[in-house]
């Protein structure tokens, strides 16, 4: 049982579909997308997307997918570099 629930969690870990702000549906690829397109913080993220500016529970979801796509971002251009 164990073994199933690790299983789904690290399914689920990386999918971009997954909701991170149920109030205004968006994604965690919406959230990369953003970044990719060239914003760099939180807040700008959250006028973009509008993720967290409803009821504020996902506010720390979506810091750390904000935190990591900034990361990768920064990471690819390193390697590219």
């Amino acid at each position: 049982m164990l073994k199933n629930i690790i299983k789904k969690y690290k399914e689920n870990k990386d999918n971009k579909n997954k909701v991170v702000c149920s109030c205004f549906e968006v994604t965690k690829a919406d959230i990369q997308n953003a970044v990719n397109e060239g914003i760099t913080s939180i807040n700008e993220v959250r006028k973009k997307t509008k993720a967290g500016m409803g009821c504020g529970r996902c506010n720390a979801s979506i810091e750390r997918v904000v935190y990591k796509a900034i990361k990768s971002k920064n990471e690819s251009k390193d390697k590219s570099n």
